[in-house]
């Protein structure tokens, strides 16, 4: 009989943890998506981040934020290394961007569009 007791527990437990990550992940991308907002900047310095066959491409601004130019599913678009390769080191930029800084994973608001001039 405890036995049982304790395998419904342990399975309740696990029920509570699974969903607390299945809302974790959805309120993430939910939040994610809805996170554009519009920027003025002066890019200082560009860069690729390599890790095996991945590359993020990585844009700094005067005043010391970092982004990073990704390909991205929501908003369909697939030409990261396009946007990177338009942008030149002293350029003033209106930016589009998605997402926020989070260092823990390190993940920088992505450039969506940019109008230099």
């Amino acid at each position: 009989m405890k036995n049982k007791k304790a395998y419904s527990i342990i399975g309740l437990i696990v029920i509570l943890l699974v969903g607390l990550l299945i809302i974790g992940t959805i309120g993430y991308s939910l939040g994610y998506a809805l996170t554009i907002g519009e920027e003025a900047i002066t890019i200082k310095e560009k860069w690729r981040k390599s890790s095996g066959d991945d590359d993020k491409y990585l844009v700094s601004s005067e005043d010391g934020q970092v982004f990073q130019i990704t390909d991205t599913i929501i908003k369909w678009r697939f030409d990261g290394s396009n946007l990177y390769a338009d942008l030149d080191e002293g350029d003033n930029c209106y930016i589009l961007t998605q997402g926020w800084r989070f260092p823990l994973f390190s993940d920088y608001k992505n450039i969506l569009e940019a109008n230099c001039g």
